[in-house]
């Protein structure tokens, strides 16, 4: 019975400690929803400080992830946007680079991904047609791998 509760509590103190290792999640409370919210909301631009955002794309809240925030976050971003696929393409093509992302590579096609690289972090731009009308757009965000000889 000793073993048992030993190895309980040492279990117990080895995910506490895990946990308050992890990296903060930054939580963004949702709209009148409670899922989504504006993009042109001050706590979206702020968050997601270093991507380019169009003005009517709304933040859904319940498929995203943010870690950090402001010019280092990593994550994921989802958003339903207004523009149609390739308007959302030519949109993050043309706009990325403002913020100081270079593009790496890119495929217009049923589902475009667009790819960038910024300070040793890789942004990879999801786009797909929604069913009714517009676009989903994922943008995912992390560290770029040390490259290994």
């Amino acid at each position: 019975m000793n073993r048992y509760l030993k190895a309980i509590i040492t279990i117990g103190l080895s995910l506490g400690l895990l946990a308050s290792c992890a990296a903060p999640i930054t939580q963004i409370p949702g709209g009148t929803d409670g899922q989504t919210m504006s993009a042109s909301d001050p706590q979206v631009t702020n968050s997601y400080a270093d991507i380019p955002i169009p003005l009517d794309d709304v933040l859904v809240i319940s498929e995203s992830l943010l870690l950090n925030t402001g010019e280092q976050w990593t994550g994921r971003a989802v958003f339903r946007s207004k523009l149609d696929t390739t308007q959302a393409f030519t949109y993050f093509h043309q706009h990325m680079s403002t913020y100081g992302w270079i593009s790496i590579t890119s495929v217009q096609s049923e589902v475009s991904i667009l790819t960038f690289e910024k300070a040793g972090r890789v942004a990879t731009v999801q786009i797909e047609k929604r069913r009714v009308s517009g676009s989903e757009i994922k943008v995912t965000v992390a560290p770029r791998e040390a490259a290994t000889n």
